[in-house]
């Protein structure tokens, strides 16, 4: 199975739209349509009511007419995130320009069922004074979890919840050195395959995924691909197939793979792009520079009190972000000026631009230059 997929646009002659296929539900092992729509000029796409979507407004703007009995129109900007569920007739009518990105299920893998819409804007501001919940600042990458394990919207065909991001990661310089002498950005999600949709990529970038069998040190790699803003790298080896390695933890008697481990090179530049993990993320989790970053188990994660507390902590943001989302993109934003969720707005935003601040000064006494590469995506808050 391809792990670098790069874009076939289709379209017919005098078409709006061009169309690219990134996954397809009969072939990849998530089991979902993953789709690239470009709006040539100025025209319409229909929605599928028979299945679930999550889409991304990628570039551009695009006005949303949905209904199921009573019709509802939306605005739709860049960095805003929908899941449509089954059953809703929708039109997209979107300037020239406009790119959107579409994850597909059929009605069985329809976990959601309700219209949820997600404003970065909001989503920023899903903070406490000691944690960020949905905006993820590190030194190395801006992660935007639009929706997570627990968020109602697509399974897998395995059943899962799957999540989806928006993630920009940085310029390598600084960054702890591999085997090679190289600076570059870690990773290896053992528990779950990953599908990368690169749209965004400025200066030189590659990635590169590790044979098996997996080491500390002396690892084998395969070759390193070239992303571009038409590349998606799919992280999609299958937990107990016959290359992937697995072994018993001792502790909770559960079975451990390891796949999916991974390099990202970049240089004068970034890239941005939109995620999907199989298995979705809980959003309780670590990442080291130098380390190859992992998401636990979910097994090691559900039911536990930290959890327990990131469940309490999320609610109320995400209640405000669906809120206030939701009235801008119906035009109502004013209303909701001097409510609790205008409130919670002011306080996360507050409080993530706070945790950034001291991000950067941590960085600033490290001496390493890392702090340059952050400045750009700090929220103008704390920048």
């Amino acid at each position: 199975m391809e792990k670098l997929i790069k874009n076939a646009w289709q379209y017919d002659p005098g078409a709006a739209v061009a169309t690219a296929r990134v996954l397809d539900r009969e072939i990849h092992p998530e089991g979902l349509d993953i789709r690239r729509h470009r709006f040539l000029r100025p025209g319409r796409l229909d929605g599928d009511r028979h299945a679930g979507h999550i889409i991304s407004v990628l570039r551009g703007s695009a006005r949303l007419d949905v209904s199921n009995g009573m019709k509802r129109t939306l605005q739709l900007d860049a960095g805003v995130h929908l899941y449509l569920p089954p059953g809703k007739e929708s039109i997209f009518t979107a300037v020239a320009g406009t790119e959107l990105l579409q994850v597909s299920a059929p009605a069985s893998q329809a976990r959601g069922k309700e219209l949820l819409v997600r404003d970065e804007a909001f989503i920023s501001a899903s903070a406490t004074a000691s944690q960020s919940l949905r905006w993820i600042l590190t030194p190395q990458y801006l992660s935007r979890r639009i929706f997570l394990h627990h968020d109602p919207v697509l399974l897998s065909s395995a059943g899962h919840p799957v999540s989806w991001f928006r993630t920009t990661m940085f310029d390598v310089t600084g960054l702890p050195l591999n085997e090679e002498g190289e600076p570059v950005f870690k990773m290896s999600y053992n528990s779950r395959t990953e599908c990368n949709v690169c749209y965004d990529v400025a200066g030189a970038a590659r990635v590169r995924m590790a044979r098996h069998p997996y080491s500390n040190r002396d690892q084998a790699w395969g070759p390193w691909y070239v992303l571009d803003n038409d590349s998606t790298y799919h992280l999609n080896e299958s937990a107990g197939g016959c290359d992937v390695e697995c072994r018993i933890d001792e502790a909770t008697q559960t079975r451990q793979y390891f796949r999916n481990k991974h390099e990202v090179f970049i240089k004068n530049g970034q890239v941005t792009l939109c995620c999907l993990f199989d298995p979705a993320p809980t959003g309780v989790e670590r990442h080291r520079p130098g380390e190859y970053s992992d998401y636990e188990p979910l097994a090691q994660v559900l039911g536990t009190a930290q959890y327990r507390l990131h469940q309490a902590e999320i609610a109320g943001f995400d209640e405000m972000v669906d809120r206030l989302s939701l009235a801008k993109a119906s035009g109502e934003l004013s209303r909701m000026q001097g409510t609790e969720y205008w409130e919670r707005y002011l306080q996360g935003r507050e409080a993530q631009a706070g945790i950034e601040a001291n991000l950067a000064a941590a960085l600033i006494a490290e001496g390493k230059g890392r702090e340059r590469v952050l400045a750009q995506w700090q929220l103008p808050d704390a920048a």
